[in-house]
């Protein structure tokens, strides 16, 4: 799952990607994570939301495959 290079996954391999690990896509001051790109980001969430597709609010990533595998019912 973490094969994503987001920018705190770059700094954990110690890639010299600076100090400021802050999400590039909708400029908040929080770190970019496999968690915050998919389901937390602004850009992202208007993204899926164009392409009428919810996420579950709540859950682990188990929980998210298996919505994933049953599909998106609203």
């Amino acid at each position: 799952v973490d094969r994503l290079n987001t920018r705190n996954m770059l700094s954990r391999r110690h890639y010299n990607i600076g100090t400021n690990l802050d999400c590039l896509l909708c400029g908040e001051h929080v770190e970019e994570t496999l968690e915050h790109l998919f389901f937390r980001c602004t850009f992202s969430t208007r993204c899926w939301l164009k392409l009428n597709i919810t996420w579950p609010a709540t859950g682990d990533r188990l929980h998210l495959l298996k919505h994933l595998k049953t599909g998106n019912q609203r």
